[in-house]
């Protein structure tokens, strides 16, 4: 049972959520449309529903929430996608692996395979435009943020903290511990949505080789969007699988 509370005069808590659940349920309070609803904000095991008391009263618009929360409606209505996503782990990128292998007493090929070996959820989206929360690493892997966080991680890197895996989709400063790089780009402003990766959705990593993600990040400078875009997907092998 999805426990849905008033928070003050204009906000709802929907509480207790299973992962996927936020993802659905958001999206689906999203389609309605709602003129009253001024944001909805959707962490992993909950959801807030900011709006105007002027328009609609906590108590009817909480009936309206209900009304789309079935879960057996929900889960016919919603299909995720599987992401691959090009990884390399060359020390030049993966600038935080000694300093992890250090602390898990793993050597470089076991924290390489127990990163790949698994495929994770897209758990939230967020802190930064396009970052990607993933979850569960291997317990293995399972280190603190950075005491002092970097003022810069360039865009693409690959980093895990505590039991999640991340990928910085733009360039900006962070604490995580920075295991790859990826060449795509995966957020893009200008488009609508400006990211095709959604919350629920899977992501597989694939490894490749320093000279193939020198190739692709060079052809992002040297040819336009829309052929960067089909040439690296040809390139990484980025495929999308509906589930």
């Amino acid at each position: 049972m999805i426990d849905i509370i008033p928070s003050g005069d204009s906000i709802i808590i929907l509480k207790d959520l299973k992962y996927p659940q936020s993802s659905i349920i958001s999206k689906e309070i999203e389609k309605l449309n709602l003129p009253e609803v001024e944001d909805v904000i959707t962490l992993k095991s909950s959801i807030g529903v900011i709006f105007n008391p002027f328009k609609i009263k906590s108590d009817r618009l909480i009936k309206k929430i209900q009304g789309i929360i079935k879960d057996h409606e929900i889960k016919q209505k919603h299909k995720f996608k599987t992401w691959k996503i090009p990884i390399c782990y060359d020390e030049e990128f993966a600038i935080d692996i000694q300093e992890i292998s250090h602390y898990t007493k793993l050597d470089f090929e076991q924290i390489k395979q127990k990163h790949l070996n698994k495929s994770y959820d897209v758990q939230i989206i967020g802190f930064l435009p396009g970052f990607l929360y993933l979850g569960d690493i291997d317990k293995s892997l399972n280190v603190p943020r950075k005491n002092t966080p970097r003022t810069s991680i360039p865009e693409g890197s690959v980093a895990i903290a505590g039991n999640q895996t991340g990928i910085y989709n733009i360039n900006s400063p962070g604490g995580w511990s920075i295991i790859g790089k990826t060449p795509l780009k995966l957020f893009d402003k200008s488009k609508i949505p400006p990211i095709d990766i959604n919350q629920g959705d899977k992501i597989i990593f694939h490894e490749i080789k320093k000279e193939d993600l020198i190739t692709a990040l060079n052809m992002a400078v040297e040819v336009t969007d829309q052929i960067h875009d089909l040439q690296v997907k040809a390139l990484t092998e980025r495929f999308e699988v509906e589930q």
